[in-house]
């Protein structure tokens, strides 16, 4: 899943777990590893955009417009009854970073359902400062709902490491420009360490323009499972994450749960979330990016550090504490 699919995903359990009346709404092929403990509703000839805009519009309006509750996708555009959440606002910042057709769709119908839903979930401060810049929207129509790292990955089975190389540095990401893939590319060709890998976990998509150019000590092992993901995780020697740009940034938050240091670029919204617990450089500096990866690959006593805080880091954030949030809002 990606970040926003299992932002939903958990959000749903934990609300079903603390004895919450949920009903799914879906398209009637519904992706398989979505296996909620609630009643889904299945229906509509459509997926994607048309579901959303067309099937699910006229499903709520025989149902006498119930409320909609919106983790992942806006929903109908014209709406009103919904609570609806917007992850981040990257398809504005910078709209090179997307296909164009991907980024105009979402600057044209965002200011449409922002305004018209009857709250805005975000996940950060920094998101919901930087939606307020662009839209006018007030605080008191915000509720701020941080990701946190699913139980399916932390309840994960002990699984045969898909890296043999005992010395890694490891990224998860997607090839959306913004992850800043060639800036980690660039640093670890030109700094080529000594019997260590790069190993990106990622997959390709078409909404994002980026070409792969994956040099020699760089592994790209394309979509591994959360079995695989948590091994990774495990053993590297580090987790490295240079973005851009990001509403909150749920791989860094994975890797500190399981003991990994991290390296993260220096941009507001890391620094709201992660504060101490990881160690940040500049993502375009490449010099700045070399010597930290120097620092963490030779200095046991900074790991150390890393590991301990990002372990309390990670304790700091629950699925149960984020959906009594959700509640509290619709009582």
């Amino acid at each position: 899943m990606t970040g926003i699919q299992r932002f939903s995903d958990e959000l749903c359990k934990s609300l079903i777990k603390t004895g919450n009346e949920v009903i799914v709404l879906a398209p009637k092929k519904i992706r398989p590893e979505y296996k909620l403990d609630c009643k889904i509703e299945r229906f509509g000839v459509f997926r994607g955009v048309l579901w959303e805009h067309l099937c699910l519009l006229f499903f709520l309006i025989k149902r006498k417009k119930p409320l909609l509750l919106n983790f992942g996708s806006p929903g109908p555009l014209f709406y009103k009854n919904r609570i609806v959440t917007i992850h981040d606002i990257s398809f504005k910042h910078n709209p090179a970073w997307f296909a164009w057709y991907y980024s105009l769709y979402y600057r044209l119908i965002t200011p449409i359902f922002a305004k018209r839903s009857k709250k805005i979930i975000t996940v950060s401060e920094f998101s919901k400062s930087e939606i307020q810049k662009w839209l006018k929207i007030p605080d008191s129509k915000f509720i701020i709902i941080h990701n946190v790292v699913s139980d399916s990955l932390l309840n994960a089975k002990d699984t045969e490491n898909p890296v043999k190389n005992s010395k890694y540095f490891l990224t998860v990401s997607s090839l959306d420009p913004r992850k800043n893939l060639r800036s980690i590319f660039k640093a670890f060709e030109e700094l080529k360490p000594e019997n260590t890998e790069l190993v990106l976990a990622c997959g390709k998509s078409s909404m994002f323009n980026f070409k792969d150019d994956v040099n020699s000590n760089i592994k790209s092992i394309g979509y591994v499972s959360d079995d695989e993901l948590a091994s990774l995780y495990k053993n590297a020697t580090a987790f490295i994450y240079l973005s851009l740009y990001e509403g909150f940034g749920i791989p860094p938050l994975e890797a500190m749960s399981f003991g990994c240091p991290v390296i993260l670029s220096d941009i507001p919204v890391f620094r709201e979330i992660y504060d101490d617990a990881a160690i940040f450089v500049k993502p375009d500096d490449i010099s700045a990016i070399k010597n930290v990866i120097n620092s963490v690959l030779n200095d046991e006593r900074l790991r150390n550090k890393l590991i301990r805080k990002g372990y309390e880091k990670a304790e700091e954030f629950s699925w149960d504490g984020e959906s009594e949030v959700v509640v509290n809002v619709l009582k």
